[in-house]
């Protein structure tokens, strides 16, 4: 399970490979990082028909004139699945009601929404495949995201492992983003992450907290 404060970033103007193969040689060389292995995540976009509300209470209603929710935005009507990790280090979380719900659940809770069509269809998947590698007291995890099949940059995930609060780790992880990173990349730096929203401790990190940030990073960048 992972601990310490995390903070996830997107390398906006990153070109692919090359961006990829330049932090690689960064972390090992100038860091002296040791690579821990491939790296993937995948964050998967669901609408329903009814809202939050309505699922809560069970209530099934005639819903055929409402609207989809416009892209980029996190409704009532949307759900987000965030799938970490492979084999028995698999991790899965859902996040809906407009950003205001965080779940952990087991792996079976994805094929089980699948098959409930008529409440919730899939609707675009935002995939990360990359490499993870490993500091004195720190984890930086690096890949390319593709939504669908477009390229859209890469994201940084960075994991300083001795404290949880990450208003304490903030410019630690700042420094190392500056040493690996080329000084004109274009960043977004997710910094509108409001764990209240979700009942989420500000001051306390866990993995929740991570799948949060990652949704609120593809939302408010109209990624997904």
């Amino acid at each position: 399970m992972m601990t310490g404060s995390t903070w996830v970033l997107w390398w906006r103007d990153a070109q692919g490979t090359a961006s990829l193969g330049l932090l690689q040689e960064r972390l090992l060389r100038g860091l002296r990082a040791q690579l821990r292995g491939r790296w993937s995540m995948d964050t998967k976009l669901f609408h329903s028909p009814y809202s939050f509300v309505d699922l809560q209470n069970l209530k099934v209603s005639d819903t055929s004139t409402k609207q989809p929710a416009a892209r980029g935005t996190a409704s009532d009507q949307s759900m987000y699945m965030v799938v970490r990790g492979q084999g028995t280090a698999k991790r899965q979380f859902f996040v809906m009601a407009s950003n205001r719900v965080v779940i952990e659940t087991e792996p079976e809770m994805e094929s089980i929404v699948v098959r409930l069509k008529n409440l919730w269809t899939p609707r675009q998947t935002a995939r990360i495949e990359g490499y993870s590698y490993e500091g004195d007291d720190w984890i930086i995890r690096t890949g390319n995201l593709m939504v669908g099949t477009s390229y859209k940059g890469l994201i940084i995930e960075i994991n300083y492992l001795p404290c949880s609060n990450p208003e304490q780790t903030r410019g630690l992880m700042r420094e190392l983003l500056m040493m690996i990173l080329p000084p004109d990349a274009q960043i977004d730096p997710n910094n509108t992450v409001d764990y209240q929203r979700a009942s989420l401790d500000p001051e306390r990190m866990t993995d929740r907290h991570t799948a949060y940030q990652y949704v609120n990073l593809f939302t408010q960048s109209s990624l997904l």
